[in-house]
């Protein structure tokens, strides 16, 4: 084991000594229904169903969120509908501690990478309210202890962070994408991605009267975000205070499509439904 992996495992169990300690649980293609709770070493992950031949997403919730929480139900079923993926769920239920968080997730990682040979670009991390600025941190110590970033992190409307030592930048990872459903509510405004999505203007989406629901909008959208029969096509906006349908100029791109390139970075709208399916397409598709 390398001297860097040593010195983070060491940090991880010094802390978690001290304050509460988190808890990683694995959904796979073959465990889809009762996630098995695993550790960030390498016997529990031989003996668990982890398979280092598929994908792997972490999924990092809200702050105190746990197995149950809603974001990780609904990243679990929309990643599993598509491939059969490696999926951890970060416990923060008896987490209390920023670091502690941080580098027990990170240190997972880093075990995922050096003594499985998963590479970096195979990992995605999907974070909500929180957990977006939780997943900047791991990324951020994967980086320092690696020499090498992670591909991406999906944030799914992130909290405003003040009450955190790390917020989520475009500097975490190779790419950073945003979706803000309650800007000024429960999420924030602020422009933390190369791209961030501003659905409906990205403050309230339809069919909603309060900040909860636009909040957990965001991981509503998911399921159709990673479907090929994605049609979140989306606008490039100027500003956050030019958010709208005619202000923006409309493109082929689809928000959360997978694709070649990365898509321009910046601002961008669209359009949603208030229940599923949720996307519109092009609805002012003149200006295609």
């Amino acid at each position: 084991m390398q001297t860097g992996v040593q010195l983070t495992l060491l940090l991880t169990l010094t802390i978690a000594a001290v304050y509460g300690e988190t808890g990683f649980f694995l959904n796979t293609g073959r465990v889809q229904e009762n996630p098995q709770q695993v550790e960030a070493e390498v016997e529990a992950l031989v003996r668990s169903s982890f398979y280092a031949a598929d994908p792997t997403v972490l999924v990092i919730p809200r702050w105190l969120g746990n197995i149950s929480s809603p974001e990780i139900s609904a990243v679990i079923s929309a990643r599993l509908q598509q491939q059969d993926s490696n999926i951890f769920s970060v416990d923060l239920s008896e987490a209390n501690d920023e670091t502690e968080i941080i580098d027990s997730a990170a240190s997972l990682v880093i075990v995922l990478s050096n003594q499985f040979d998963v590479p970096l670009d195979r990992i995605l991390v999907v974070g909500f309210a929180e957990g977006v600025h939780l997943a900047g941190g791991v990324a951020a110590k994967v980086q320092q202890v690696l020499g090498r970033q992670l591909t991406q992190i999906t944030a799914l409307d992130p909290s405003s962070g003040e009450e955190l030592d790390h917020k989520l930048s475009q500097a975490d990872a190779e790419f950073v994408e945003v979706v803000h459903t309650n800007a000024g509510g429960e999420g924030t405004w602020e422009r933390l991605g190369h791209v961030d999505y501003y659905p409906n203007g990205g403050q309230t989406q339809p069919g909603c009267s309060t900040d909860s629901c636009s909040h957990e909008r965001a991981f509503e959208l998911l399921a159709e975000m990673w479907s090929p029969e994605n049609d979140f096509v989306s606008a490039r906006c100027g500003s956050v205070e030019s958010l709208g349908a005619s202000s923006c100029r409309w493109s082929t791109h689809k928000m959360g499509q997978k694709e070649e390139e990365q898509p321009a970075t910046g601002i961008y709208f669209l359009e949603t439904r208030q229940s599923s399916p949720f996307s519109r397409g092009a609805y002012f598709i003149s200006f295609l």
